[in-house]
């Protein structure tokens, strides 16, 4: 494991920054082992009241790496184990007590957004875009993506934008309700940080509490979601369609899908 994830407090709020700006902070293998050990020792920090996540770079998380999914040789297990540990990552960031901030700094795509719409609040850069590219590459949502955003957006905002895969501004994300805040380019994370400290010196046990009613309202079946989620993904990415999106993407072209 190397520093993929960089983990700093401040005061009493954990800034996790995700790493790999060359790859857009995609989550790889070793990024995502390191992101969901990170949020362990977090979750069981008495000190840690609050936690910012951002990336370093110009993304915040670009979705899965597709060129180390590119180079695997059996992709099936490749895509249950990553999927596997991210749906881990979402299942602690929505269990454990302290509230979560993403400080979205750049393009938030696939499992980033899904990562965002898991976070209990979310400031973005004005230049920051979001998209569920899924469809793009003839796959399906993770991440509980499909689950948070049909319950933050509704049947037919979330239908479209899942089927569509297009980008959102950060104003449009705003104006639905994807995140809470749009502020100057470069100032997401401190933004986020002062929202973290003032939350920081909050009722941690209220904050806890109304966090696991929320859960219980809107997210009781997460973990079952999450499971199907990964199982129509390993489906979907055995077959041509998902390779052909593959490709397309590497060669930077439109794909060809034939249903197959």
């Amino acid at each position: 494991m190397g520093n993929e994830v960089v983990v700093e407090k401040v005061d009493q709020v954990a800034v996790i920054t995700f790493n790999m700006p060359d790859r857009l902070n995609a989550f790889s293998t070793g990024l995502t082992k390191a992101f969901l050990e990170t949020l362990h020792r977090i979750e069981k920090a008495k000190e840690i009241r609050a936690v910012v996540i951002t990336g370093q770079g110009k993304g915040f998380c670009a979705g899965g790496d597709l060129k180390e999914f590119s180079q695997q040789e059996e992709k099936a297990g490749y895509i249950r184990d990553l999927a596997g540990t991210l749906h881990e990552c979402i299942i602690s960031l929505r269990r454990m007590h302290q509230p979560v901030i993403a400080a979205v700094n750049g393009v938030a795509s696939g499992a980033g957004m899904s990562l965002v719409l898991a976070c209990d609040l979310a400031a973005a850069d004005e230049n920051a875009s979001f998209n569920m590219a899924y469809i793009k590459l003839g796959g399906s949502p993770d991440g509980g993506g499909s689950l948070v955003l049909a319950r933050t957006l509704g049947l037919k905002r979330a239908t479209e934008l899942i089927f569509s895969g297009r980008m959102l501004s950060a104003r449009e994300a705003l104006e639905i309700g994807i995140i809470n805040q749009v502020v100057s380019p470069g100032e997401s994370l401190s933004h986020a940080l002062g929202m973290a400290k003032e939350l920081a010196k909050g009722p941690s046990l209220a904050l806890a509490a109304s966090k696991q009613l929320i859960n219980a309202a809107l997210f009781p079946e997460l973990e079952c979601h999450l499971e199907r989620e990964r199982r129509t993904f390993v489906e979907l990415g055995g077959t041509r369609d998902f390779q052909e999106g593959l490709e397309a993407f590497l060669e930077k072209r439109r794909p060809l899908f034939k249903g197959e």
